[in-house]
């Protein structure tokens, strides 16, 4: 076997190996994901009033930026 076929051979099996893994993750990633997160918010009505911490941090990231 000349070099070249031997490192298409391991680039194979490592394109293979890498396939299974991002399968194996696809499959169990899904299950994980659609129980953990409903779309819901808690509570949206407190979206409607931003805190004392959520103005300054806004003040600060604006006088970033003039």
């Amino acid at each position: 076997m000349d070099t070249e076929s031997v490192i298409q051979f391991v680039l194979a099996l490592t394109a293979i190996f890498l396939l299974s893994l991002l399968i194996r993750n696809f499959k169990s990633g899904r299950k994980i994901e659609k129980s953990q997160y409903s779309g819901l918010a808690r509570s949206p009505e407190e979206l409607l009033n931003p805190s004392a911490e959520a103005i300054s941090e806004m003040e600060e990231l604006i006088s970033k930026l003039n």
